[in-house]
C-alpha cells in the first residue's frame, strides 16, 4: 500500500487556525519599504505645513491596513528623494511589499496604495542625517555612562 503524500495545506487545517494582525502586516510593510532606494521614510502626514517622516521605531505606524480573509489591502503613505523617479520608488514599493506580506504571512495582497506625500532635496537629507548621526551618538554615549554605572553598582 503506497504512502500518503500530506501536504503542507492538509497539516495546517489539522493544527487549527493561524491569524495576523494588522499590526504585524504594517510592520513588513514598513520595514519592506524603506529598503526601496529612493525613499526617504514612511510619513505620517502633514504638520505644521510640512511633511514629517516618523522615526525608525515607529514606521508602522503611518501604514494603513485593511485585512479579509486571507486577504490584505496596505495603504502607504511615503516622502522620496528627488534624485529618482518618484513613480519608479512607488512602483518598486508596491512590488516588494506585496511580494514581502505574501511570502512571510501567506496572505494574499490585493492593493499596495502608495501616497507619495513630500519630496526630499539633497541639501534636507544632508542636514537630516547629520541630526540623526548626532542622536546616535548621543545615545551611544548615554548607553555607555549607564553600562558604566551598572559596573561600579
Amino acid at each position: 500500500m503506497p504512502d500518503k503524500n500530506i501536504t503542507q495545506e492538509d497539516n495546517i487545517k489539522d493544527l487549527g487556525n493561524i491569524t495576523v494582525s494588522k499590526e504585524v502586516v504594517a510592520i513588513i510593510a514598513a520595514l519592506e519599504t524603506i529598503k526601496v532606494k529612493g525613499v526617504v521614510g514612511i510619513s505620517s502626514g502633514y504638520k505644521a505645513g510640512s511633511v514629517e517622516v516618523l522615526p525608525r521605531k515607529e514606521l508602522a505606524k503611518g501604514i494603513e491596513v485593511w485585512m479579509k480573509p486571507e486577504e490584505v489591502n496596505i495603504t502607504i503613505p511615503i516622502v522620496t528623494s528627488y534624485e529618482v523617479g518618484v513613480y519608479k520608488v512607488a512602483q518598486e514599493v508596491q512590488e516588494k511589499t506585496a511580494q514581502a506580506v505574501k511570502t512571510m504571512t501567506g496572505l494574499k495582497t490585493t492593493k499596495v496604495n502608495i501616497n507619495i506625500q513630500g519630496v526630499k532635496f539633497k541639501e534636507e537629507k544632508k542636514k537630516e542625517e547629520k541630526v540623526e548621526k548626532e542622536e546616535e551618538k548621543k545615545n551611544k554615549k548615554e548607553i555607555k555612562k549607564e553600562v558604566e554605572e551598572n559596573k561600579k553598582a
